[in-house]
């Protein structure tokens, strides 16, 4: 069977500890010796890394315990609360050339927050922000130091409504799409309808220029195979009008109706497709009360022949 033992360790005269006879360890007034290299230790050493450990550890279990994200909510970073306290906050922001929007709407939009500070604001991204609003087609941020920041806003103008699968959106002169619609500020607007109807918005318009008298009966313009338009009314009667002079063809229409009041008979559809001609579709009721009619007049049409 084997033995083994662990060599003593020994203290010499001098006060070095020999560990087995090997690596010489002392410690003198200049430090710590380790094979007749000195390593000087100052007192006080050992407390001050347990106070680092410490205050890292309870560093770490303040941002792992959410008390910084709280923090920053309600106050910003630390970089913004010094801006703060060294007097660049976000005491005020001056939002103009607003029109369809709200003032809320767009300060919403920029991300510009009390917690923050105008030292640290970015005016780009702010820009950026604004400009990604449908409504927005241009936007000037300026930073007024020392607390005060500048909103232009260039609105694009809403010109018509695009109603399309379901949906209806609000678009511009050129038929790029602004916004769902959402309330009753846009209801005025010409109303479209049909794929491509929002890039040919502004001829509808135009069509409907040549007859004000009849604009406040006019409801929609549905574009039919991208060729051609039908006017919609108020009490359901549907006009087709040509490919070629459109307008021209309407025109006709609001005459006959001045005339005759044919918009206002039992009708449900007017042609006007072939040139200098408009045909006239009666409801169901009307045209079984115009058959009968016939009917009862036949007999005397008969007799005469």
């Amino acid at each position: 069977m084997w033995f083994s033992r662990t060599p003593r360790d020994h203290t010499d005269a001098q006060g070095s500890a020999l560990l087995g006879s090997r690596s010489p360890v002392s410690f003198g007034r200049s430090g710590l010796r380790v094979a007749g290299t000195v390593i000087p230790v100052r007192r006080g050493t050992g407390s001050a890394a347990a106070l680092l450990f410490l205050g890292l550890a309870g560093a770490t279990g303040w941002f792992m315990g959410g008390h910084y994200d709280t923090l920053r909510a309600a106050h910003g970073t630390f970089t913004n609360i010094g801006a703060r306290a060294a007097g660049f906050p976000v005491a005020s922001v001056d939002i103009t050339g607003v029109k369809d929007l709200s003032k809320a709407e767009v300060l919403a939009a920029s991300g510009i927050v009390p917690s923050g500070s105008l030292l640290t604001l970015d005016a780009a991204d702010v820009r950026a922000r604004l400009k990604a609003l449908p409504l927005v087609a241009e936007a000037t941020v300026r930073k007024l130091y020392p607390d005060k920041v500048a909103i232009t806003i260039t609105e694009r103008e809403a010109f018509a409504l695009w109603q399309q699968d379901g949906t209806i959106s609000v678009v511009s002169g050129d038929g790029t799409v602004i916004d769902t619609l959402r309330d009753a500020r846009f209801l005025n607007l010409p109303h479209v309808v049909g794929p491509g109807a929002q890039l040919r918005a502004k001829e509808y318009a135009q069509i409907l220029d040549q007859v004000p008298e009849l604009r406040e009966q006019i409801r929609a313009g549905v574009l039919v195979s991208g060729r051609r338009w039908n006017i919609k009314l108020a009490n359901g009667v549907e006009i087709k009008l040509p490919e070629i002079e459109p307008a021209m063809a309407l025109k006709q229409l609001a005459r006959l109706d001045r005339e005759a009041k044919v918009l206002s008979k039992d009708i449900i559809a007017v042609d006007m497709r072939v040139p200098g001609r408009a045909a006239f579709r009666l409801t169901e009721e009307a045209g079984a009360a115009r058959r009968e009619d016939f009917e009862k007049r036949l007999p005397k049409i008969r007799g005469r022949a």
